[in-house]
């Protein structure tokens, strides 16, 4: 994961954008979407989300991944109202580790 596309992720998500439960079609990656738009934080793959082709085999989760993907999305709902710009700093530290770890689990 690139530390460009990590920065960007975070941007869009300053700016509104939602997490994507459903990974990345083409290597499994967070997904980060806005306006219609999926960006992938692993691969840098950015489609409309109707352009996005089904995956054939349905990916199983496990507990873990579920669990952190669910504080991924606490994080940047919290990170949405915050003011405090130390907090906010704080808040996408955690969310970027959070989305190495949820690449490293989905591998």
């Amino acid at each position: 994961m690139s530390k460009d596309l990590t920065k960007k992720a975070v941007e869009m998500l300053l700016k509104g954008a939602t997490l994507i439960s459903d990974p990345c079609p083409y290597c499994k990656g967070v997904r980060v979407m806005k306006d219609g738009h999926a960006l992938c934080v692993n691969c840098g793959r950015e489609a409309k989300e109707e352009d996005i082709p089904i995956l054939e085999e349905k990916i199983e989760q496990n507990p873990a991944l579920a669990k952190f993907e669910q504080k991924l999305k606490e994080l940047s709902e919290e990170l949405e109202h915050e003011k405090d710009h130390h907090k906010q700093q704080q808040i996408m530290k955690s969310i970027t580790d959070l989305m190495e770890i949820i690449e490293k689990l989905r591998k």
